[in-house]
């Protein structure tokens, strides 16, 4: 069972749970509930919205488990008992759900739909399920998308799904139960190359999105959105990001994130988020986002991206007229990036995601060895780290193969030598934990950048760049699930992210290896709580060069820029981020940041 959160928050969460469904909701609206992913978080909310539509005192379920299967042609008899027994597991789940939500005097009964295949799709006794006069809710189990809607398109099934969402029955489901909720549908990354640490990259996503045949969603699903699943969770903004750069596709994205629901009445409306933490909308269309997108060289680059967040609360957005119940969109933009404009006299300044997790053949070590005088340069390297490390020696070695084999060391904290920084050709700071990092030790190296030496700041030591970053150390992706949920979704979280002031050098907030450590949420709650100044992500194998002619993407990944300054800003009830219009630009490499772009 998933941990759960502090108590604070999970006792805001239940309130939310009971109070987030308007009790008069109309019978005959046509409602989904798309689940990011997990189910007991959850339960409560999509049974007082089944609750609010119940007009004869007994709740009505139906489980779909088509998402269980692993072909939708045929499954062994082995196969088949193993997903029933599962699936029962989860509908026993369900129905002592809805038993301690329901009113006194409401029954509940929830019903096993054993579908797996076409042919389950075809039988009339499973289609008789869903035309049930007295249906209320269809939940979709968490799974295959793909082999879900292999199993479900065309089928008499799927017409009757769709006759029942009409009259008003809910469609409920989790995890691959959301992606079907969404007629173009993301299947998942395209292959096993491709994840959350290079989904910018052209083909990563695997988007199902022709109408005319069975590769899509259900039918009847939102035509106007494509919905993305464990959303902060899994880090999966980039992947919706590709996916609505896609021809064709929707301009607007909806990221659910895990143990948490939204609720989407008549295809228009979104509100009445419920669960622990929040939802986030992805506007491509509004200012013209998805039609600029291009892959240069690969790399997704769009620009002018406007993104909303929603969390528990009486929070809501207009899928028709793209507005975020808080504020309308700005009438006209006006970006401003000279924050990234090099100060005076200073020298050149380069801050890589992480060079020991970029290609061998990456350009931006080589690019600062020519900044400082080329090959034999006299370098200092900061490293926060020991100097029996595993970081220590890999730093070594890479700098011996960029052809600076007599760097100078000092490790921080445990040294205590002058660092004399004036005194080199190329000045590097480097770490890998960012709760290790420290500003106070790093003023002469801040003093003769400013002074015109060329600055690296590499990895975590990155973010020293910027007036304050988030001090926590990697997210720990082989420790428990409560740890991993608390550095990623629960980062979200008001209060959940320590920041320390850094360097200063520019006047920005910054993360590195957003992507590949899944950051995003440390990312989110600087630009949250300093919304004046811009907020960078950089990734694995990208970087940014800042000199006099302006600043530009190096590398082979690709640079997110988040932009609050015109954004309205609030609290959920369950203390979680909530931003009305704010700005988001993916640069590729070799593109300079341009204020306007």
């Amino acid at each position: 069972m998933r941990p759960s959160l502090p108590l604070a928050v999970t006792v805001l969460a239940a309130l939310c749970l009971l109070t987030g469904v308007p009790l008069m909701a109309q019978a005959t609206s046509r409602l989904f509930i798309p689940i990011g992913g997990g189910y007991a978080d959850t339960f409560a909310g999509v049974f007082a919205a089944a609750r609010a539509r119940d007009r004869d005192d007994r709740l009505t379920v139906i489980v779909l488990p088509v998402t269980y299967a692993s072909s939708a042609g045929s499954i062994s008899d082995e196969e088949r008992a193993q997903n029933l027994a599962d699936a029962d597991e989860r509908r026993a789940q369900i129905e002592t759900a809805c038993r301690e939500q329901a009113a006194e005097g409401v029954n509940c009964a929830v019903l096993l739909a054993p579908v797996f295949t076409r042919a389950d799709a075809d039988d009339p006794v499973n289609v008789a399920l869903a035309e049930d006069s007295d249906l209320d809710v269809v939940f979709i189990l968490g799974g295959d998308q793909i082999i879900a809607m292999q199993a479900l398109a065309g089928t008499p099934l799927e017409a009757a799904l769709a006759a029942a969402y009409e009259r008003g029955v809910i469609i409920a489901g989790t995890s691959a139960g959301l992606a079907v909720q969404s007629r173009a549908m993301i299947g998942g990354y395209s292959s096993e190359a491709f994840g959350p640490d290079n989904a910018l990259k052209r083909g990563a996503v695997d988007l199902w999105n022709d109408g005319d045949s069975r590769r899509r969603g259900l039918s009847f699903g939102l035509s106007d959105v494509i919905l993305e699943q464990h959303f902060w969770e899994r880090a999966r903004l980039a992947r919706l990001l590709n996916a609505l750069a896609q021809p064709g596709a929707p301009p607007i994205g909806i990221g659910v994130d895990g143990y948490t629901a939204a609720q989407i009445t008549n295809e228009t409306r979104l509100d009445g988020i419920f669960g622990l933490y929040g939802v986030m909308v992805v506007d491509a269309a509004t200012f013209g986002a998805a039609d600029s997108a291009a892959f240069n060289d690969g790399l997704l680059s769009m620009r002018n991206v406007l993104f909303h967040t929603l969390a528990p609360g009486d929070f809501a957005y207009d899928l028709t007229t793209h507005r975020h119940s808080l504020a309308a969109p700005p009438a006209a933009l006006n970006r401003d990036y000279t924050a990234l404009a090099l100060p005076d006299a200073a020298g050149p300044l380069l801050l890589a995601g992480s060079l020991l997790n970029a290609p061998a053949n990456d350009s931006v070590l080589p690019r600062f060895t020519e900044l400082s005088g080329g090959a034999g340069a006299r370098v200092l390297v900061v490293l926060f780290a020991s100097n029996d490390s595993p970081l220590a020696a890999a730093y070594a070695a890479r700098l011996q193969a960029a052809g600076l084999p007599g760097a100078q060391f000092v490790y921080l904290p445990d040294d205590n030598a002058e660092l004399n920084a004036a005194a080199y050709d190329g000045l590097i700071i480097a770490g890998d934990d960012a709760s290790r990092l420290s500003a106070e030790p790093l003023a002469d190296i801040a003093a003769a950048w400013r002074g015109g030496q060329p600055l690296l700041l590499d990895g975590a030591a990155a973010a020293l760049a910027g007036v304050f970053y988030a001090a926590h150390p990697p997210t720990p992706f082989d420790g428990d699930a409560a740890s991993i949920e608390a550095a990623t979704q629960g980062s979200l979280i008001q209060g959940s992210t320590l920041f320390r002031p850094g360097l200063g050098l520019l006047n920005i907030t910054l993360e590195a290896r957003v992507m590949a450590d899944n950051r995003w949420g440390r990312l989110m709650a600087l630009a949250y709580q300093h919304p004046d100044v811009p907020a960078l992500a950089l990734n694995d194998g990208a970087a940014l060069e800042i000199a006099a002619g302006g600043a530009r993407v190096l590398g082979s990944n690709g640079l997110v820029l988040f932009d609050l300054s015109a954004a309205t800003l609030a609290l959920g009830d369950n203390g979680g981020y909530v931003i009305a219009n704010g700005l988001l630009d993916v640069f590729a490499p070799g593109e300079t940041v341009k204020s306007n772009p």
